[in-house]
């Protein structure tokens, strides 16, 4: 298991630069063997895929693997940047409401966040808002136009979003940055940012996430079902998860039927989690991190896609039946016919823009009646 405790060897120059090259050289070196895989339809890990579907996930593992092994966590910035006045800054709730796992450890912090479309005026209030967390093992990502533009515009054109608010939480790393709580603290001064300083109404806002995102969606509700009442703090119109990752300590792959078809190598999973919730007593079972075996009642109706060829698929499955099994909650889930993970971000670049449309659709319809 990797620690949280130090940055790997390979962190460090000059290792860095030529574990970075020799990395690389391996990579190269497979590329043919990827292009006959994607070239010849038999060779496919999936019977549906494309050539451009073969390809890019064969080539994303090893590239993911890379980045994993040097853990080197990306630096996030206040400033407005290329986001301009869509971008604007969240500070912590003065009111008392950083209750129990939130009043330990880390400090809440100001953050930022991403308008889509536009920066939000003063009929705000009646709009139907997506707050989004993005996905990235809780050690990659910002929220910006970069990752988030694709997504927060499938979400307006297809899933009934007027606008959406993408969050810039902490980031997680090695030596203890930004480790659990902060998400989830930036999560709850995200929520409360739209319900106290915009005055949007908690009936008209949607929380969403993919992967991690997704992870951070539930441990806000869990907050909410767990510290709503004492704090008045009231629960949204419903959750959107797009394959959330409710084990985060399960990523162990050698066992698991999808690693020929998926891209996420175990390295990724591994650093994400231990550097989130790894110090963490009982992190492992913990509820607010591990939804998986951690039911709990809420008002709020959850959605939850998955893909059949995701390294994830059958434990967003169980974990949904264990939701289903507690009296009064709605979740329902879309089982994304041969897709990897998170396609609601990875689309684009892998060629399953088709599948992401059909869970946005569906993300529509859920919204639509709730």
């Amino acid at each position: 298991m990797m620690s949280s405790d130090s940055f790997p060897l390979v962190s460090y120059q000059p290792f860095k630069l030529l574990f970075q090259l020799s990395y690389t050289a391996t990579i190269i070196a497979r590329l043919p063997y990827y292009a006959l895989q994607a070239l010849i339809p038999p060779l496919r890990p999936h019977p549906t895929w494309t050539a451009k579907q073969t390809f890019m996930t064969r080539l994303a593992y090893p590239l993911l693997d890379l980045t994993s092994r040097v853990g080197i966590t990306e630096t996030l910035t206040l400033e407005q940047g290329k986001e301009g006045a869509r971008f604007q800054i969240v500070k912590p709730s003065t009111l008392d409401v950083y209750k129990g796992p939130l009043a330990k450890g880390t400090k809440p912090a100001t953050i930022g966040g991403t308008w889509h479309p536009k920066p939000p005026g003063a009929d705000v209030a009646s709009k139907t808002v997506f707050l989004y967390f993005h996905g990235g093992a809780y050690i990659e990502g910002d929220g910006r136009d970069a990752t988030c533009g694709p997504i927060a515009k499938r979400l307006m054109e297809k899933s009934g979003a007027d606008a959406v608010f993408s969050v810039q939480y902490r980031l997680s790393g090695y030596r203890g940055l930004n480790p659990f709580p902060a998400a989830l603290q930036d999560a709850l001064s995200s929520y409360l940012y739209l319900l106290n300083d915009l005055h949007i109404p908690a009936k008209k806002i949607v929380i969403a996430g993919d992967s991690a995102g997704g992870n951070l969606c539930m441990a806000l509700l869990l907050y909410l079902h767990n510290f709503g009442a004492e704090t008045k703090i009231p629960t949204p119109k419903c959750a959107v998860l797009m394959s959330p990752w409710v084990a985060p300590f399960h990523y162990h792959m050698d066992d698991n039927p999808h690693r020929g078809t998926d891209f996420i190598p175990t390295t990724y999973p591994s650093w994400g989690a231990n550097s989130y919730a790894g110090k963490l007593p009982g992190g492992k079972t913990d509820p607010y991190v591990t939804q998986l075996g951690n039911p709990f009642p809420t008002p709020v109706p959850v959605f939850a896609s998955a893909g059949t060829e995701e390294m994830f698929y059958e434990r967003i499955v169980k974990w949904v039946d264990e939701m289903r099994g507690i009296k009064g909650n709605v979740v329902e889930i879309y089982h994304e016919e041969g897709a990897v993970h998170d396609s609601f971000l990875s689309g684009p670049l892998f060629g399953f823009e088709e599948s992401a449309d059909k869970v946005a659709v569906q993300i529509g319809e859920f919204v639509g009646k709730h």
